[in-house]
């Protein structure tokens, strides 16, 4: 193995102190004395106090600072600006874990600081896909300070909705942390979005972008114009960087152990952060590692953390590593945004991915500027193998340069592709744009302003005319153009934007019912729906649903055995009116056509279809049977999946994704174009539009029903979620998932069986006598 020396970046904390800086205010002397415990300022902080002076000015501000600078200090001046001021704060957080992370830290500060004689801390509190603010309509009159960490797209669904205007006039800061994922196509656009929408807010918020690789910011300040811009390459402690070169037939995985062996047998304040591509090597290479260094790893051992273990298991890892059990974590290339576990050492094993290419060097910094702890310098490698597409010199040089990559809107690298994938995304900003004015509408004119106020701005402008015919084409009907000349949402478009739904989600979803309408003439098709049916749509048109096992005939002859095993009622009718069957006997490719599913061209007639159907139909079982409360190993073990295609991280991953899509799915079932179709196309009479109603009515029953059961995992799920609901927000604690659970043990299947149960039957199994109670008073209303 070789080693080539990649530069040093940052310095020992030699910075000014504090005092020397600090406003001349008791309350900031109290934070800068927070926030800086080393009693120093690091330069960037330094830059934004002295140069910026961002605590006497409401401009917009840019912060471009290493890993590990400081500059996330920055941003909480900015939102304690705002709170001082008694006004909302917004910090903008890309990950749930790490919003989590935020929360804690920020209610913690919060509550150090001297707010004043009888003034109570601001409170903190956190909305993301699994968090929401109960009993808030986003329209509540402002509290005396109020900081909400959220991510991207929670305040996105804040935007769209019209009536939380009034909330957003309240919010005086938002901070914006990672903010180089503008340029990224899946984040991107949202986060782009929603700072274009915020600056033409009636009251704009002062807005403050936190990055660590972001090159030539000043793009950023243009756009953010009136914005100053704070930034340095200096960080401290200070990083050390090297390349590791394998050479011969040497194994990365060799060089990955001996030098974890030299970092871990020192100082036992030495720890190791490792990065590698995929989930299941963060296992093996842990297991490797704890085999091979006994005495040097922790007691714990080496631990994998990667995004499919659950939220526990993660914090489990956290703690064990922080604590110092273990010395070493592996964790996915892919969570290097989202780990904060401050080593003193890290090493990036994979930088070329199959497929993909290799990472570049805005990325690898990312990882190694986690190397580092307090005052103790860091220590960052990367292992090249002579397969990967890194030169080890040019890598060296580009990680001594620290040269990053320009800054570019996600919508200006969607120009570049294909017809369908440009408009798509343009298509979707247009349709948040009208859900903003639902009467007066949008002339084509006012959209083209609106957009140009985007980074991307020039290619959406371009693109505005073709967006707005894809959205109001018949195939969709999610728009259209009024006799004024303006543009609407039509009442699909309007609920599929409240709902976050994905527009080619929501078209064919709608597609599909207007079709069963028209060539169901007795409705029987909705009167055999069942949980499956709700699922195997979803899954057909989510473009985030996972595949966890390759398409065979083995796998169609496993699946059409279960669907024919379920009890009549429950035999999903999609599967076996259109999916079941052979080659040329399935018509997977009419559904999927009507759902508006593009296929392959040129693959043999039918075949193409019928596998994606029937993947789509193995994921609907599996979270069918998840939510009856099946253990995922049993899953595992009865599909036959291999680790890759587990099920590890199903519960927060792949079931989060359903039941935001689900839930989506049950405010379409009560649009009411519906109606409008069965009489203007398909002559229905009003006994067919009564029956078509109660039947989407219990369509949508059994998604609330789905819901509750998926949420935990659980048949019983409704019950806890309806205790919950009685008396969430009363004195007292209220029953949890662990009474779920202890009825659950105890062989309690349905509501109607715990129903037989009185409070002294329920405390004998084990539930607390108030949870009891609770229990008892909910069924009683619920049963009656």
């Amino acid at each position: 193995m070789r080693r080539l020396e990649a530069g040093t970046a940052g310095v020992a904390d030699a910075g000014r102190p504090v005092a020397a800086l600090a406003p001349d205010e008791p309350f900031w002397d109290a934070v800068l004395s927070v926030l800086c415990p080393s009693g120093s300022l690091r330069p960037v902080q330094r830059a934004a106090l002295e140069d910026a002076r961002v605590l006497d000015s409401r401009r917009n501000l840019v912060v471009v600072a290493p890993t590990n600078s400081g500059k996330t200090a920055v941003g909480y001046l900015v939102l304690l600006q705002a709170l001082r001021r008694s006004r909302r704060a917004v910090l903008l957080e890309p990950l749930r874990a790490l919003a989590q992370e935020k929360r804690d830290e920020l209610a913690t500060l919060l509550g150090q600081l001297p707010w004043g004689k009888g003034v109570a801390a601001p409170r903190v509190r956190i909305s993301t896909g699994d968090y929401r603010l109960e009993h808030e309509t986003f329209a509540d009159p402002p509290p005396s300070g109020e900081l909400l960490v959220a991510t991207p797209e929670r305040l996105d669904a804040i935007l769209r909705n019209p009536a939380s205007g009034a909330w957003l006039d309240t919010v005086a800061a938002v901070v914006v942390d990672e903010a180089h994922l503008i340029g990224t196509a899946r984040r991107g656009p949202t986060l782009e979005y929603v700072l274009a929408a915020l600056q033409v807010q009636r009251t704009p918020p002062r807005l403050a972008l936190l990055s660590a690789t972001v090159g030539a910011p000043e793009r950023l300040v243009e756009w953010l114009q009136p914005c100053d811009l704070v930034q340095t390459s200096e960080r401290s402690p200070p990083l050390v960087k090297e390349v590791l070169v394998c050479e011969g037939e040497e194994k990365a995985d060799a060089v990955v152990t001996a030098d974890a062996g030299r970092i871990l047998k020192g100082s036992t304040e030495t720890s190791l952060l490792l990065f590698v591509y995929q989930r299941t090597a963060t296992t093996a290479l842990a297991r490797r590692l704890t085999e091979a260094l006994p005495g040097s790893v922790g007691a714990a051992g080496a631990l994998a953390y990667h995004s499919g273990m659950s939220s526990a298991a993660r914090a489990a890892v956290r703690e064990t590593f922080l604590a110092g059990r273990s010395r070493c974590v592996v964790t996915t290339t892919a969570l290097a945004l989202g780990v904060n576990l401050p080593a003193s050492h890290v090493l990036v094993r994979d930088t070329t991915f199959p497929g993909e290419g290799r990472l570049g060097v805005d990325e690898i910094l990312q990882m190694l500027g986690r190397a580092g702890r307090g005052a103790t310098p860091g220590w960052g490698g990367v292992i090249l193998r002579p397969s990967d597409d890194w030169e080890p010199g040019d890598l060296a040089a580009s990680l001594r340069a620290e040269t990053l990559p320009t800054l570019h809107s996600a919508f200006e690298e969607a120009g570049r592709r294909q017809e369908r994938e440009a408009i798509e995304p343009v298509a979707r900003v247009l349709a948040t744009v009208l859900a903003r004015r639902p009467e007066e509408g949008w002339t084509l004119e006012d959209l083209q302003h609106f957009l140009s106020r985007l980074l991307g701005g020039r290619v959406l402008r371009q693109r505005a005319r073709e967006a707005l015919d894809w959205l109001a084409d018949p195939a969709r009907r999610l728009a259209y153009r009024s006799d004024a000349d303006r543009y609407h949402l039509t009442v699909l478009g309007t609920v599929t934007v409240r709902a976050m739904l994905p527009l080619p989600f929501a078209a064919g979803a709608a597609q599909l019912l207007r079709d069963l309408l028209s060539i169901d003439p007795e409705d029987q098709t909705f009167a055999r729906w069942t949980p499956t049916d709700h699922l195997f749509v979803a899954s057909l048109l989510s473009d985030r649903a996972r595949k966890p096992r390759r398409f065979s005939e083995a796998l169609a002859r496993q699946i059409e055995g279960w669907v024919e095993a379920q009890p009549q009622e429950g035999k999903s009718v999609l599967f076996r009116q259109w999916i079941a069957g052979s080659e040329t006997g399935s018509r997977a490719a009419e559904l999927l056509g009507s759902l508006g599913i593009e296929h392959g061209n040129g693959q043999a007639r039918g075949v193409l279809p019928r596998a994606l159907a029937y993947q789509a139909m193995l994921q609907a079982i599996l979270l069918e049977e998840r939510s009856r409360g099946v253990a995922t190993a049993e899953l595992e073990r009865r599909w036959g999946l291999t680790p890759s295609g587990g099920l590890e991280g199903l519960d927060e991953d792949w079931r989060d994704t359903m039941l935001w899509l689900l839930s989506g799915l049950a405010q379409l079932l009560e649009v009411r174009v519906f109606y409008f179709h069965l009489r203007e196309e398909c002559q229905a009479d009003a006994d067919r539009v009564h029956r078509v109603k109660q039947r989407l009515a219990r369509m949508r029953h059994q998604l609330y029903e789905l819901r509750e059961q998926l949420t935990y995992c659980s048949p019983l799920g409704g019950l806890l979620r309806g205790v919950r609901g009685l008396f969430q927000g009363q004195d007292g604690a209220v029953a949890g998932e662990g009474t779920l659970r202890r009825l659950e043990a105890a062989g309690y299947r349905s509501l109607r069986e715990v129903a037989t149960l009185d409070v002294p039957a329920l405390t004998a199994i084990g539930v607390r006598p108030a949870f009891a109670r609770q229990i008892r008073r909910y069924l009683q209303r619920r049963l009656q």
